[in-house]
């Protein structure tokens, strides 16, 4: 939409994700007033429709949407901006969690129970290597201990992403934001438009220097998200569902039926 020739986004929901919008409104101008980076801000967060929907108007960032513009690339400038997008997550994960939350390996062991049991109770197995996912999550729990927590993105992709005209980065959605392993926003690397990318992504947030358990933990946060997925796409049905079983399979085969925990890709 635009505002005195001025481009803005407006995202509805229903009133129950008002608390989430205002939330998300704060720690999106907290990343800002930290790091100043390109970004989608905040301007309102309201009740609207006789009170049965919320909405969040957001600045807009200008520039092409990173995967149409990436998939136009050659390899090697693919990984180019992978690299720049680790680098711009890494920022993003030098905030620091508060001291006050709740351990790392207890908040996400609770969350993950009640995650399989969605899953297992209405979902009811659902796809090729479930399994296999399912036994990797239970068998590596033990990775959970006393990993550091900073502010997550929660959905770090190369769509979220924005390539202004200079061939900087900006960067939108900060609607899945919170506290967590720095590592488990990786968990979205598979579903970036291409391997080059989400590979440069990696080295770059490293710059080359990838520490021994990382690919065991981002393995781990990848069976989980895939569990999730399926999870939240079984609520929608039909073809969001479908598509939801096609990449959880296809994740299964990179990750060799999750015996290895460095996916064919990278």
């Amino acid at each position: 939409m635009r505002n005195n020739g001025t481009e803005l986004i407006l995202r509805t929901a229903n009133i129950e994700n008002y608390k989430r919008y205002c939330e998300s409104a704060m720690f999106s101008q907290y990343v800002h007033k930290k790091l100043g980076l390109n970004m989608n801000l905040p301007i309102e967060v309201a009740a609207c429709c006789n009170d049965t929907l919320a909405y969040i108007l957001y600045t807009w960032v200008d520039g092409n949407d990173a995967d149409d513009k990436i998939l136009n690339l050659h390899t090697p400038d693919q990984a180019a901006i992978g690299e720049k997008a680790g680098t711009l997550l890494r920022k993003i994960h030098n905030i620091k969690a508060p001291a006050n939350i709740l351990p790392w390996d207890l908040y996400f062991s609770k969350r993950l129970d009640e995650l399989l049991g969605t899953f297992r109770y209405k979902v009811k197995g659902a796809f090729k290597g479930d399994k296999e996912t399912i036994e990797y999550l239970h068998e590596n729990t033990g990775l959970l201990e006393n990993r550091p927590q900073t502010a997550l993105h929660g959905d770090f992709r190369s769509g979220n992403l924005i390539i202004t005209k200079d061939g900087e980065l900006g960067i939108i959605d900060f609607g899945c934001w919170c506290w967590g392993d720095p590592y488990m926003d990786f968990q979205c690397i598979r579903r970036s438009c291409s391997a080059p990318f989400s590979r440069g992504q990696i080295n770059g947030y490293f710059e080359g220097n990838i520490p021994g358990d990382f690919f065991a933990l981002m393995a781990f946060y990848t069976a989980a998200d895939i569990i999730r997925h399926i999870c939240d796409a079984h609520r929608c049905g039909g073809e969001e569902y479908e598509k939801a079983v096609k990449a959880a399979e296809k994740t299964v085969v990179e990750y060799e039926g999750f015996k290895g925990n460095v996916p064919s890709w990278y």
